[in-house]
């Protein structure tokens, strides 16, 4: 029992890994979309937000659902949605269908990564923090190697975006088709069912909605650093190829740190004081560094701040309500995905400067410091 135990783990963190090289890859195309389809550069952070934008509407579903019917009833039936938008986007002739497709891939995207993680947390008592940051490392990992993978294969000849997005689709559809096969006897109905529907009664905590609140701060500058630190290096003269290896300092910083977050179990708030301001440190580096060495050491540290913030918030916001770990997750992925969909258009295209862009997000990195030190008080 054990050991599938151990094998459920693993492939739920393989799927996370999967989502991290989706949402990397998308981040590292997202310019050449604009460009197929001869739409307005400033539309970079609409592109970007629309995924989040289906992902926020699907965590609602799933928040209600997850603790009445299932976790893994809810992450096999959003794999096969993610599988179908990232088709549709790939196989697009029209901008309406494109949206579509991204919006259908978000709503797989939430779930899959909220209620597989509520799944984790359920399943390891004990080691919640630990595996949290683990399944984080795998999302990691995929964001990392996919900016450079997909530069790779769009050097190739005859390969487009299109393919890029289906090659994401065909690696969902394996890790569904594994999760599927592997999870024989335990899709019934949880022990203990909630009977409250409404994922919303958890923000009668005031501690549950602080973390909500810390959680799309950081959203909003993690969010928007791989594509627009890019966009950075791009006009201060970097080539392609620097400004794609940007986007994977950043995630193996976060990789590393989140290694380092899984032995922190019980030392969650402390953590989050002190990486988070170093998210400011390497923002400003960056902006007044004057060759790509010390733009890229920015970079490094800017990640090393955002490290295992995330999937430390979601476990302190988990052990308000224990019992409830599914709408606690599904609120938290509301708060995420909020931050996600909100903070590319709104500080990213809407204020179209990038320099200004990452003052915000270090004002914001100070922010969370300050609101972990609240919590730590508290």
């Amino acid at each position: 029992m054990r050991s599938r135990q151990g094998v459920q783990n693993w492939l739920y963190c393989a799927l996370v890994g999967v989502l991290g090289l989706y949402a990397s890859a998308y981040q590292t195309l997202v310019g050449q979309l604009t460009e197929r389809f001869g739409l307005d550069e400033r539309l970079m952070g609409v592109l970007l937000a629309v995924y989040a934008a289906g992902s926020l509407c699907s965590v609602l579903v799933s928040g209600m659902l997850s603790d009445s019917l299932g976790k893994r009833r809810v992450v096999l039936c959003a794999a096969p949605v993610m599988c179908l938008g990232l088709v549709c986007a790939a196989t697009a002739g029209a901008v309406a269908l494109l949206f579509a497709g991204l919006f259908l891939a978000g709503m797989g995207f939430g779930p899959c990564e909220s209620t597989g993680s509520a799944l984790l947390t359920d399943e390891n008592p004990g080691a919640s923090t630990r595996w949290m940051n683990i399944s984080q490392i795998f999302f990691g990992l995929g964001a990392i190697v996919a900016p450079l993978a997909a530069t790779w294969y769009l050097s190739r000849a005859g390969a487009s975006t299109s393919g890029a997005l289906l090659i994401c689709a065909g690696a969902v559809f394996v890790c569904w088709l594994l999760l599927a096969f592997t999870s024989g006897g335990r899709l019934g109905r949880p022990a203990v069912a909630t009977r409250d529907l409404n994922p919303f009664t958890v923000l009668k905590s005031r501690e549950f909605l602080l973390y909500g609140v810390l959680v799309f701060l950081y959203l909003c500058y993690e969010s928007v650093a791989p594509a627009y630190f890019k966009q950075l290096f791009l006009k201060r003269g970097a080539d392609e190829g620097t400004a794609n290896l940007a986007i994977s300092v950043f995630w193996t910083a976060i990789v590393a740190c989140r290694l380092v977050g899984a032995f922190m179990e019980g030392k969650e708030k402390k953590c989050i004081v002190v990486f988070s301001p170093l998210v400011a440190v390497g923002a400003l580096l960056a902006l007044l560094a004057r060759g790509d060495g010390l733009r890229l050491l920015g970079v490094a540290l800017y990640g090393v701040g955002c490290g295992p913030v995330w999937p430390m918030l979601f476990v302190l916001a988990a052990r308000v309500f224990p019992q409830r770990s599914g709408a606690s997750y599904a609120v938290m992925m509301f708060f995420s995905t909020a931050g996600n969909s909100l903070s590319p258009a709104i500080i990213g295209a809407g204020v179209n400067n990038v320099e200004t862009t990452f003052v915000i997000c270090a004002a914001l990195a100070l922010a969370v410091a300050a609101g972990g030190g609240y919590a730590a008080r508290r």
